[in-house]
């Protein structure tokens, strides 16, 4: 697979169609939960219709969708939580607009912006959708610090932290070494939200790479990620849709790359 071209106007007709959907489906159904299951079915056919398609017109369009639907789909949840925590107007504010940014990445000059970028990967901390991930990534950084602290220290290579690299840019804590890190089977680096693990037999950290999927986490949303992760290990390695999406964040790589994010 070569170097494929994103086609914005595509996408933003996916994007748009995908966002008016599930905005009328949420004022419908009267319960987010069957919103949910719904979001849930388009994602896994999405995620499987864009990879065979990749690149093409009718990928580019299947791509918006899934941006446009994670888009409302966040809105949906984040207008049911946000109020409680945040009152009633700003809460519903502040619901529009961290479904708003994400959006905007249908646009190749938004979504390969540095500073947009930066605003992206934060964000995740207050996208409903890039919450389970986040959530499982901070976990695994907390347990690769406490055998880090319990049995690292007293000399047990396996758990002991080489490096922690903050990568500020995009949000991205990165952890060399540590128990959690090693078990990888692959010996590379895998990313959970605004955390990324590196086995210490990996020679390289893959910073740009990892920080490409703090970026997919923001716009596709927890089931993406969790799907393309099969899809990469499973089944088609750096061919996987996730993982061309990831690679373009990558300046001047030679792996397949869909150019969303450089």
């Amino acid at each position: 697979m070569a170097h494929l071209a994103i086609k914005p106007s595509r996408a933003f007709i996916g994007a748009a169609i995908g966002a008016v959907l599930f905005v009328v489906l949420g004022l419908l159904l009267d319960t987010i939960w069957i919103l949910l299951l719904v979001y849930g079915a388009v994602v896994l056919l999405g995620y499987i219709v864009g990879s065979a398609t990749i690149g093409t017109s009718a990928g580019e369009f299947v791509r918006g969708l899934l941006i446009g639907t994670n888009a409302a789909v966040n809105f949906a949840v984040a207008s049911v939580v946000f109020p409680g925590v945040f009152g009633p107007d700003a809460g519903i504010v502040l619901a529009i607009i961290v479904a708003a940014i994400p959006f905007l990445s249908t646009f190749g000059v938004v979504s390969r912006n540095g500073v947009y970028q930066g605003l992206l990967g934060y964000l995740n901390w207050l996208l409903p959708l890039s919450w389970l991930i986040v959530a499982l990534g901070f976990t695994f950084f907390l347990l690769c610090l406490l055998g880090a602290l319990v049995v690292g220290l007293p000399g047990v290579k396996f758990f002991k932290i080489e490096r922690v690299v903050f990568e500020w840019k995009t949000g991205t804590l990165f952890t060399r070494g540590g128990w959690i890190s090693n078990l990888n089977p692959i010996d590379t680096a895998f990313n959970m939200g605004n955390f990324a693990f590196v086995d210490v037999a990996y020679t390289d950290m893959a910073i740009d790479h990892e920080a490409g999927h703090t970026l997919n986490l923001a716009v596709f949303g927890s089931l993406f990620h969790l799907i393309g992760a099969i899809d990469e290990n499973v089944l088609r390695g750096a061919n996987a849709f996730s993982e061309c999406l990831a690679e373009s964040h990558v300046p001047g790589s030679s792996e397949p790359v869909l150019s969303m994010w450089t």
